[in-house]
């Protein structure tokens, strides 16, 4: 069974803000600062994209999505 988290209140945020809020929730998570949507290929389960301006700045809500 899948689910998913999304972190709506953090859009406006500092990426910093948005990576403890993130590990608050579950420290296992990879948060990860992607600048105007730039984001390397790499596979990793764990990881929650948030974009960000060029001032760290989270510009649309990070989501993850996770197996039960």
């Amino acid at each position: 069974m899948f689910g998913a988290k999304q972190w709506p209140e953090l859009v406006g945020q500092t990426f910093q803000q948005a990576s403890y809020a993130i590990l608050a929730f579950d420290n296992s998570l990879h948060p990860y600062n992607a600048r105007h949507g730039m984001e390397n290929r790499m596979f990793d389960p764990k990881r929650v994209v948030c974009v960000t301006n060029d001032y760290d700045i989270v510009t649309k809500p990070p989501s993850y999505m996770y197996r039960n």
